[in-house]
């Protein structure tokens, strides 16, 4: 009986850590639940005016969400498909041709925007983005983009902030993957007459497949839900699913409805994460035999 009394001690140190994920993760979740089902908005002082199913239903069929949730789902899948379009050549390069001695630096300096507050980011961007900017000023003076052409307020110009935002996540997942893929191995599929883009799929892509979803799963989510950008840098044509949340708490102050909302985004979600899910264990068995 003697050495049970180690594990039973063990067993209540995992307390605190519970009650930190059950304070941080249900209880907002059950409140979530019960303001969905409040009529207009909350207040502190008088509670609340009543209690309806409306909110619910509002969400579900109004063709406005449909939209926005579409929308945001799109902007989303292009926003994670440009970073893995970029990121896997940037983590190949990190992890493979650059000497080691530099790959410490390098992967700092791709992660400084995670180091920087989102607001100066997106400022820093729009005035990069601006007629007279950096990066338009030669476009338009080498005729590549036509005279009168702006970027600002646009879907382009939140797309690209997020793309910037969210790169050092992807750039991230995919270097601790294909930093521990073995050269001999890559060298053996050239030596049996695989060419570069058959070496990728055979071989890199097989063994960096976790890294590549974790990485989708870092910026999909987030980038649905995003509202700071599309608020900021977008104009009335670049709303998302996010914005409209955040509308409906700070701007009509319906926090009912903003609640169902977020409700019906969270389950969305949820669905998305469990296909997800799926895939990544359909890939691996697959993979693995």
């Amino acid at each position: 009986m003697k050495p049970s009394k180690p594990r039973s001690a063990a067993r209540h140190l995992i307390w605190p850590s519970a009650a930190i994920l059950l304070g941080m993760s249900f209880v907002p979740l059950c409140m979530l639940v019960f303001f969905s089902f409040a009529d207009g908005n909350v207040s502190t002082l008088n509670g609340v005016a009543g209690y309806t199913v409306r909110n619910i239903v509002e969400a579900v069929t109004s063709l406005t969400v449909q939209g926005l949730m579409l929308k945001s789902f799109w902007m989303a899948l292009l926003v994670t498909a440009i970073c893995i379009v970029i990121a896997y050549p940037a983590a190949w390069a990190i992890a493979k041709i650059v000497p080691e001695k530099y790959r410490s630096t390098l992967i700092m300096v791709s992660i400084v925007p995670a180091f920087t507050s989102q607001l100066l980011l997106i400022y820093s961007i729009m005035t990069l983005m601006q007629t007279n900017g950096l990066v338009m000023t030669p476009l338009l003076k080498l005729g590549i983009l036509p005279a009168g052409t702006s970027l600002m307020y646009t879907n382009g110009s939140v797309i690209l902030i997020l793309v910037y935002e969210y790169l050092p996540y992807m750039i991230l997942s995919l270097y601790s993957c294909l930093e521990k893929i073995d050269n001999n191995v890559i060298s053996a599929s050239h030596s049996l007459g695989a060419n570069r883009f058959q070496t990728f799929i055979s071989v890199v892509l097989p063994q960096s497949f976790s890294g590549l979803m974790t990485g989708i799963l870092i910026v999909l989510i987030p980038v649905a839900g995003s509202f700071v950008e599309p608020n900021i840098a977008g104009g009335p044509y670049s709303m998302m699913i996010g914005s409209l949340i955040d509308s409906q708490f700070t701007t009509s102050m319906n926090m009912g409805y903003g609640a169902a909302l977020s409700l019906l985004f969270l389950v969305v979600m949820s669905l998305t994460l469990a296909v997800i899910r799926l895939v990544m264990n359909i890939a691996d068995k697959r993979i693995g035999g």
